[in-house]
């Protein structure tokens, strides 16, 4: 929320990476305090971002070919582009779970079979994207205009970890503070205190232009790359 409304600055492409927090989350990986790279383009759509992505990977991958670690990469930089795999959310969920969240919508349910169903299947590909959420997961991101079941959103997946999540920007403040309010609604039922609406955010997004973003985990990355298994063997400790 504090990067999108540089877009009303005249900042056709930025990035930025530092550290992100999330409280409560530990596991082998999530952490409360991660590396973010987020980047946003003006004038392009996610179908950009995925482009941006797969060369992203192409790099970083040749510069660790070309370097004298001891790195055994999964995929060859050269090998890339021919190793994605690009998915539906409507396809894979009625081939793996049996059910299709684009016309019936259950959160939980959702969110179990990604976890249990479809990440698990996405391990078998090095590099994988999940693509065409349903317009009830749309987040930030703009409904299809071809296909209003759909929200124009992808997430990219590495051996089947999420590596990036990534949007056709929604900037229409009215409909995203609808959302917001629905999100609200959903803390209060279940016993939490509602967000503060953000109101600076909401105000300048009536005056950003058609863009898209994308925030990728760098430390999931270093994870894939130096097959590590475990988000913590990444993040050196710190003594206060």
């Amino acid at each position: 929320m504090y990067l999108k409304p540089l877009l009303t600055q005249g900042l056709d492409r930025f990035f930025h990476i530092g550290p992100a927090f999330r409280k409560g989350e530990y596991g082998h990986l999530h952490t409360t305090e991660f590396t973010m790279l987020e980047w946003y383009r003006a004038f392009s759509d996610y179908t950009v971002l995925i482009t941006d992505c797969i060369d992203l990977l192409s790099s970083v991958f040749t510069a660790f070919s070309n370097s004298n670690l001891p790195v055994k990469l999964p995929v060859q930089p050269e090998n890339i582009r021919r190793k994605v795999k690009i998915f539906s959310i409507e396809e894979v969920f009625l081939t793996l779970a049996g059910w299709n969240p684009i016309e019936e919508k259950d959160e939980r349910r959702f969110e179990q079979d990604l976890v249990e169903k479809i990440e698990p299947a996405l391990s078998k590909y090095p590099i994988s994207i999940l693509k065409a959420y349903p317009s009830w997961a749309a987040s930030l991101s703009r409904i299809c205009e071809k296909d209003r079941r759909i929200c124009e959103r992808f997430e990219l997946y590495l051996g089947g970890m999420e590596l990036a999540n990534g949007f056709s920007e929604l900037v229409i403040s009215q409909e995203q503070r609808l959302r917001f309010q629905e999100e609200n609604k959903k803390r209060i039922s279940l016993g939490l205190n509602p967000m503060e609406m953000p109101e600076d955010f909401l105000s300048a997004l009536d005056r950003c232009p058609p863009s898209a973003g994308v925030a990728m985990g760098i430390d999931r990355l270093l994870m894939f790359i130096l097959r590590t298994n475990r988000i913590d063997q990444l993040i050196p400790p710190f003594k206060i």
